[in-house]
């Protein structure tokens, strides 16, 4: 009885002691590797819309892909592997003024991927971002547009939640993150302009000319800073940030919402004129209306009550307004605008198990727009019937 005794508490003891150390385990596993970024474009020049991949997460990464489309919005690999790092991003544009579409992707620095024009990339150049204390700042987004007029693309980086200095208690204090801003010269490649702008953990921007004076202003989607507990302080506002049209940019004195911002699409949603936003929230999406003059003003709707962590705007029923495809990791809805700028639920869950990786666009060629979520190991899509409703 009592070597029966000693061995349920010698189990007991285990079986404890396991439990303890169950989070360790766990944090030393490594995450999966996903998707985090995509974006579609005429990759090999056959007239239909291809994607290009950014994937990785944490300690389990893996490079870069691109998916080809027969034309019919099928897509299948084109067996490329690009890069090996914790890619957030991809911009496709022409940077080498050659006729066909290259790859800008976002990791801690930069890298550019050159296309043959055949859809097949090598890396040309990889570009170190700016670093405070010697510790990187983490990049999340890009957006490309003229910023400066001279007919050069730039860049506008949204900065967040970057490297980390040492504390008194012994961990470690996140940077407060800046946004900034890189103009492109004659070779075609953006470089850093060295101004740093806000702290607000900018977890993705968008570009459109705000205040009517005809150059490209800036409205971020700010989530909260973090302290050395990896707990939330600071929960700040969005923020609209205008250009003086040289490229340089300054804050217009707005503080847009009190939620945590995962993200923002701006167009114009009410039909006048001008472009508003469409906010995605960790709570209820926001949609803030445009006075012509880069003053916003909260609707008043709450739509969902979830974390969003993309929006894209498109006239996806084909009455010739902006509706919204707005997700988070798993799943996606879609709102419907009456033309006004007020959304109603469609009623339709697209669920995609995506993390961040979703575009939009025609890729079957019947001329309405398609939903397409980018996979580590493909993609899917789903086709819209030309009302808006999706298969």
């Amino acid at each position: 009885m009592k070597k029966l005794v000693i061995i349920l508490l010698s189990i007991g003891l285990i079986a404890v002691c396991a439990f303890i150390a169950l989070p360790f385990v766990l944090w030393r596993i490594p995450q999966p590797a996903s998707t985090k970024g995509m974006a579609l474009a005429d990759l090999d020049g056959d007239g239909d819309l291809d994607a290009f991949l950014a994937n990785g997460r944490h300690e389990n990464t893996e490079p870069n892909t691109v998916l080809f489309n027969d034309g019919s919005g099928h897509f299948s690999d084109s067996d490329q592997q690009l890069g090996q790092a914790d890619s957030r991003s991809v911009i496709l544009y022409d940077f080498d003024d050659d006729g066909d579409v290259d790859a800008l992707v976002s990791n801690f620095w930069a890298e550019y991927y050159w296309n043959d024009g055949a859809g097949i990339f090598t890396q040309n150049q990889k570009v170190d971002l700016p670093a405070v204390n010697g510790f990187p700042v983490g990049i999340w987004r890009f957006k490309s547009a003229d910023l400066n007029g001279d007919g050069h693309i730039d860049l506008f980086l949204a900065g967040c939640c970057g490297g980390g200095l040492p504390s008194d208690s012994g961990g470690m204090t996140p940077l407060n993150t800046y946004n900034t801003v890189w103009l492109g010269a004659n070779d075609k490649l953006p470089r850093t302009s060295d101004q740093q702008f806000g702290t607000g953990s900018s977890e993705m921007v968008d570009l459109a000319d705000l205040d009517g004076d005809g150059d490209l202003d800036a409205f971020a989607a700010n989530s909260a800073h973090m302290d050395e507990r990896a707990e939330p302080v600071d929960y700040d506002s969005n923020m609209v940030w205008l250009n003086n049209g040289q490229g340089v940019f300054t804050d217009n004195g707005q503080q847009l919402g009190d939620q945590r911002s995962y993200a923002i699409a701006l167009g114009d949603l009410d039909g006048d004129g001008d472009s508003d936003a469409f906010v995605g929230n960790l709570g209820p999406d926001e949609v803030w209306l445009n006075d012509g003059q880069a003053g916003f003003t909260d609707s008043g709707q709450a739509m969902d009550d979830r974390l969003t962590r993309f929006v894209t705007l498109a006239d996806l029923d084909g009455d010739n307004d902006l509706d919204a495809y707005a997700g988070n990791d798993s799943l996606g809805k879609i709102w419907l605008n009456d033309g006004r700028g007020v959304f109603s639920d469609s009623g339709q869950v697209i669920r995609h198990g995506s993390l961040h990786a979703v575009s939009v666009g025609d890729v079957d060629g019947d001329g309405d727009v398609d939903i397409v979520a980018g996979k580590i190991d493909g993609a899917r899509v789903w086709f819209n019937d030309g009302s808006g409703r999706m298969r």
